[in-house]
């Protein structure tokens, strides 16, 4: 059973041209928690991953998500931060993980 929970939370004001607010944007950054099944070495093992949801308002919600990143969850946690702190998107999460752990 896969637990998602919020490790961040912020909101992105873009402006237009002239200074005036467009839309905001509401980024969540989760921590993504399964237990490994069907791998003999792994099997049972508590296995982590990120998902990251941008919400513009009035638009669909876009959302990535990379599970079984690591089974050290410090390891996925610094990652998460590191994504959070440079307001990645979803978009962007798999050319950001790609370049930064070869995934």
């Amino acid at each position: 059973m896969i637990k998602k929970h919020l490790e961040k939370s912020f909101e992105i004001n873009l402006e237009k041209e002239n200074n005036e607010r467009d839309n905001s944007i509401l980024l969540e950054y989760y921590l993504i928690e399964d237990v490994i099944t069907g791998f003999d070495e792994l099997d049972g093992k508590t296995a982590y991953g990120i998902e990251i949801v941008k919400k513009p308002v009035g638009k669909n919600d876009e959302t990535a998500t990379v599970k079984n990143l690591s089974c050290c969850r410090e390891k996925v946690i610094k990652i998460l931060e590191l994504l959070s702190r440079n307001t990645v998107t979803p978009v962007g999460m798999p050319y950001i993980l790609d370049d930064m752990l070869g995934v």
